[in-house]
């Protein structure tokens, strides 16, 4: 188990017992501001945690009681990072933040993690709720206002729709804007 803290620290909890939780190993720190967001891989190997310092950081924790940095803060957001969320297969973490906007980022290896396209702005108030369905095409983003917007993060269904928008042309140039880290492939079939 993990909790943030608002003095900036995480700690890891031995639970094992519920009633007599016990701390893992000492105070983990880094961040400069309180932490608000934390969530584990799904093979429990990494945590990530999102700060009001407009961060996200990544830890291994393969041994709670020597948790260590994988790689420098994760940054792009300009206010807290208030929601956390790994896909199912922990390759994919999406962060929600006070700044209205959801980033994805690709963490299949965490010390190397980058950030995937540009920031999603999907309504006014957003991010503070992040949830991939069971198979990651999806991702659920709430405000906590009644309602969920539901994002495809399904390649074939972008590439289906950005085809039949520009009318099967994609330049170079508007590839670069959306798809920085993939090599132009003319998707449309031309």
């Amino acid at each position: 188990l993990a909790s943030g803290s608002a003095d900036n620290t995480i700690r890891l909890w031995k639970v094992t017992d519920p009633r007599h939780a016990t701390p893992r190993g000492a105070p983990v720190t880094g961040h400069l501001g309180p932490v608000n967001a934390l969530v584990f891989t799904p093979d429990g190997q990494t945590l990530a945690s999102g700060s009001d310092d407009n961060t996200v950081r990544l830890w291994d924790v393969t041994d709670p009681r020597r948790t260590t940095r994988l790689r420098s803060p994760l940054t792009g957001h300009t206010d807290a990072i208030v929601s956390l969320s790994f896909s199912r297969d922990g390759s994919t973490l999406a962060s929600g933040g006070n700044d209205n906007t959801v980033r994805l980022w690709d963490v299949t290896v965490p010390a190397k993690a980058a950030s995937i396209g540009q920031s999603l702005s999907p309504n006014a108030k957003t991010g503070n709720f992040l949830s991939f369905s069971p198979h990651s095409r999806m991702l659920g983003v709430s405000s906590g206002a009644d309602t969920v917007r539901l994002w495809s993060l399904d390649v074939d269904e972008a590439v289906r729709r950005i085809c039949s928008m520009s009318r099967g042309v994609l330049t170079p140039e508007k590839w670069d804007e959306y798809l920085p880290r993939l090599s132009y492939s003319p998707p449309c079939g031309r």
